[in-house]
């Protein structure tokens, strides 16, 4: 992943293609990646009426930041930020989550608005733009990138434009992430979140969401580690512990009279908890404390990790979410396409 991070979240988000020609629009949709959200304009401004109307929903990270005072009546200095890393997994019941724009594909020759023009009208800056061109836009194309207007340029006349595109596409979707999520990232750093910097830890988990069809993902604590959904809306959590965190629940054990056998079974290393019913420890009512403890797998990176992937974890369906699947999105946004979906 990019900058050898992973991101706090990421999901499916959408791409927006703009170009006067819808010809060549359509035509273009049978290029894009089959799983790709995407929307067609063949107006500049209806497009830009679409970008303002993403800007009044509330993306995953600002749900984790709200204004704390220490007492009332105290002056604005005394204001400050509090974090509250529980709300950013509640994202997956909100449907909109996917029609969150990462990036934008616009033409650069059309009329009354031109490509340049248009990307230097968009309000977000965690949006990436990709300028298409013809044979003698190139230069214009350059001073754009140079001004940071664009983050890539294709010409349209390239041999592999498609293949050239969903790659870009799909580094740019990754950076979006990053960069969206870069304040809620700075303000989790620390020992408890490392993993997600560590390059042994990023290719593992790479490697698990390829196998297991997790399309994303959502840092949480208590224990540590992710929320993860399939296209399907199905969760699993991958629980991350290092030895420091297992020796901590032993000390919590230990303090509430808890029974040797579970102390025996987390030192050995060979399960983590994952007392979902009580904030993510062990209370003397977890009798049934067996149904808490999965089995562990022990990844040697930075640090030593233990590791568990709990299929349909029981604390979602507890709460009563309904988890908004990427695939009913899918289906929805081509019922509504103002351009065809081929």
């Amino acid at each position: 992943m990019d900058d050898k991070s992973i991101p706090p979240y990421r999901f499916p988000s959408t791409v927006l293609v703009i170009d006067d020609d819808a010809t060549f629009l359509t035509n273009l949709s049978l290029e894009l990646d089959e799983r790709l959200a995407y929307r067609l304009f063949d107006s500049p401004l209806a497009a830009l009426e679409h970008l303002q109307h993403c800007e009044s929903s509330v993306r995953p990270y600002q749900r984790c930041f709200y204004q704390h005072r220490e007492a009332v009546g105290w002056p604005m200095r005394n204001h400050f930020l509090r974090v509250d890393i529980a709300a950013l997994e509640e994202a997956v019941t909100d449907p909109k989550r996917f029609s969150e724009v990462s990036v934008v594909i616009v033409d650069y020759a059309m009329p009354g608005m031109d490509g340049l023009e248009f990307c230097r009208r968009i309000r977000n800056p965690h949006i990436k733009k990709i300028l298409f061109t013809g044979v003698g836009d190139e230069k214009v194309a350059v001073e754009g990138f140079n001004q940071g207007l664009i983050d890539r340029f294709i010409r349209k006349s390239w041999q592999n434009v498609a293949d050239d595109l969903n790659q870009s596409i799909k580094e740019l979707q990754a950076q979006h992430f990053q960069d969206a999520s870069r304040l809620l990232q700075q303000s989790i750093d620390g020992e408890d979140a490392a993993f997600l910097k560590d390059p042994v830890f990023i290719y593992h988990f790479e490697r698990l969401c390829e196998e297991y069809r997790l399309i994303e993902h959502y840092y949480v604590a208590e224990p540590s580690g992710f929320l993860l959904i399939t296209d399907d809306g199905r969760p699993y959590r991958l629980v991350v512990l290092t030895e420091e965190d297992l020796q901590v629940h032993q000390e919590i054990i230990r303090d509430q009279g808890g029974p040797a056998p579970l102390l025996d079974k987390l030192a050995s290393g060979s399960a983590v908890p994952y007392f979902w019913r009580s904030a993510g420890y062990y209370r003397p009512e977890c009798l049934d404390w067996e149904d808490f403890l999965f089995p562990a797998k022990m990844l040697h990176g930075a640090r030593r990790y233990y590791l568990a992937l709990i299929d349909d974890p029981p604390l979602y369906r507890w709460l009563g979410w309904r988890i908004a699947s990427y695939r009913s999105f899918l289906d929805e946004l081509d019922a509504t396409l103002a351009l065809p979906r081929l």
